[in-house]
């Protein structure tokens, strides 16, 4: 189904490098939510915010819920403080820590970087099974192969970071265009974070840290079992329209 036409025009006004005003939405006293969907570039982006933001404060993954709650007073409260601090939140929470915001009636601006489904549910498969994670023995075994862990593959699962619910894709994109400055792709991750950078008015510019970013296009990963890919791509719909969608906002200057 293709989106409605003021859908997808607010979407792109919002998202657009072509359409954005260079300091569209800078605020030098701001505090932008960066969801991190594992396998994304996360320490690539975090390093690179790190660099450029006065404050950046790191959720937990261990206990997002504590972590997050505790993180945004410490934000806010440098807030109250005469001197303006841009500040930047990042970590794997989602929409229910943000709707904390909403409820609080907070001012809003969340941001994020999205993956091409597939190759983020191999990645994030591979980055279980090596021993960089802590329980990586136990991954194995319980998911040996691809085809075993697919099961556990959340519906739409980059969106429902995102924006939690939706009711259509049009709602999909009614909810990020109202709630998020920003998003990027994995795939383009110099080009997103040129528009971050200057969308938000970030002075000296976002460095690009090549930093467990899968360069290899999904195509050329032949241990892809066309049954996993399907798998995936079923219960990733609105992912992928979404993906292809932030992807042809930043044309690949190579091609």
């Amino acid at each position: 189904m293709t989106p409605d036409p003021q859908s997808l025009a607010a979407f792109r006004a919002r998202f657009d490098p072509a359409e954005t005003p260079a300091g569209a939405h800078e605020d030098a006293a701001d505090v932008v939510l960066f969801v991190h969907i594992p396998k994304t570039a996360g320490m690539s982006v975090g390093r690179a915010l790190r660099e450029r933001f006065d404050v950046f404060h790191p959720i937990d993954w261990a206990n997002i819920p504590a972590s997050f709650r505790a993180r945004t007073r410490d934000a806010l409260y440098l807030r109250t403080d005469e001197r303006p601090r841009r500040q930047v939140i990042m970590g794997h929470f989602g929409w229910p820590e943000i709707q904390f915001w909403r409820n609080q009636e907070l001012p809003l601006k969340a941001a994020s970087i999205i993956r091409d489904p597939v190759a983020r549910f191999v990645s994030n498969f591979n980055y279980n099974r090596s021993e960089a994670h802590p329980a990586h023995q136990a991954f194995r075994e319980r998911f040996p192969d691809l085809q075993s862990y697919v099961g556990q593959l959340p519906r739409d699962m980059q969106l429902n970071m995102l924006i939690g619910a939706f009711w259509s894709f049009d709602h999909a994109l009614e909810l990020q265009t109202t709630y998020y400055s920003f998003l990027g792709a994995t795939e383009r991750l110099g080009p997103s974070l040129e528009h971050f950078s200057r969308s938000h008015g970030l002075s000296g510019g976002l460095t690009e840290h090549r930093e467990n970013v899968g360069a290899r296009p999904v195509e050329e990963a032949p241990e892809i079992p066309a049954s996993v890919r399907d798998a995936v791509l079923e219960r990733s719909r609105n992912d992928l329209r979404l993906h292809e969608l932030v992807l042809s906002l930043y044309p690949d200057r190579a091609s």
